[in-house]
């Protein structure tokens, strides 16, 4: 049965940014698992001109080629998915769940390249603006997105903290020492501010004193310090006395934006199975990232 003689029906188009996109691409997957055919469209800046327009006698091979390239020189600020199913109580009507997906690109990761800079066309613009688009939408709140080639190097920069195995050291040096035997001592009287409270009236004061002079701040709902490094061997020299330390320690090697360790963040937690939920959450992060 031809899709132009069946009535359809649909709510609202749903409006998708920043804000809603992981709810509404879940909801969008149910959809999409479930519908009978899907159509998408775009809403570009721009549109190619002469001999870049694809003419009825182009090949295949030439019209993808224009299309691309349109693709490339002009920025979608918009596109719309649709899927569709034909009503089980009534096969002469289309359900469709219309989805607006708003995009802005922007340099959240501060990549730094490719430049954010798109071409465009006025009269596109002029368009979009009497249709309704809503352009403030759009900038404010559009989703972004990365190029295959920022991706590609922000695999490369993930700066997100992570529990880095503690390898085999070589023969410790002097100046090893004197690095291992501080920071011992900085995280012992550290974690004792939480494992030995003081009983005396002014207990919690000098507690919180000492956390400050020690620097302590907190990751989510633990307590934790960080400890700066200048080279992997004092990463693994902060690993080696965490883990000799207590049990109940977690080093996490926080990275810069290039990838260089620059600090060890030592977490306290409460008990083994608390401990054991850090890791698996910290697990998850790690592996959504590389996804």
């Amino acid at each position: 049965m031809a899709a132009a003689t069946r009535a359809a029906t649909a709510s609202a188009a749903r409006q998708v940014t920043k804000r809603n996109f992981a709810e509404a691409v879940q909801d969008l997957a149910a959809h999409v698992e479930a519908c009978d055919y899907v159509a998408i469209a775009a809403q570009r800046t721009g549109a190619p001109t002469g001999w870049r327009r694809a003419l009825p006698v182009d090949t295949p091979e030439t019209a993808y080629l224009k299309a691309k390239l349109a693709a490339e020189s002009f920025q979608p600020l918009h596109f719309a998915i649709c899927p569709f199913r034909v009503d089980a109580t009534s096969p002469s009507t289309l359900v469709a769940y219309p989805y607006n997906f708003h995009l802005f690109p922007r340099d959240e990761l501060q990549l730094g390249m490719p430049a954010y800079s798109f071409s465009c066309q006025s009269s596109y613009l002029s368009s979009m603006a009497h249709s309704g688009f809503d352009f403030n939408m759009c900038i404010y709140d559009g989703i972004s997105y990365l190029s295959r080639a920022q991706e590609s190097l922000a695999r490369e920069r993930i700066f997100i903290p992570h529990v880095r195995q503690l390898s085999s050291s070589p023969s410790t040096s002097i100046a090893d020492s004197v690095f291992l035997t501080r920071i011992k001592s900085r995280i012992e009287h550290w974690r004792k501010g939480y494992t030995k409270p003081c009983k005396t009236a002014d207990g919690s004061l000098v507690n919180t004193l000492r956390q400050l002079i020690l620097g302590s701040e907190s990751y989510g709902s633990r307590p934790s310090f960080s400890i700066d490094v200048c080279s992997d061997r004092q990463v693994q020299l902060v690993l080696e006395a965490a883990n000799h330390i207590s049990d109940d320690l977690v080093p996490l090697v926080v990275p810069d934006k290039a990838g260089t360790a620059r600090a060890v963040r030592v977490i306290f937690t409460s008990s083994p199975e608390d401990k054991n939920l850090l890791l698996v959450c910290i697990s998850s992060d790690w592996q959504h990232v590389l996804v």
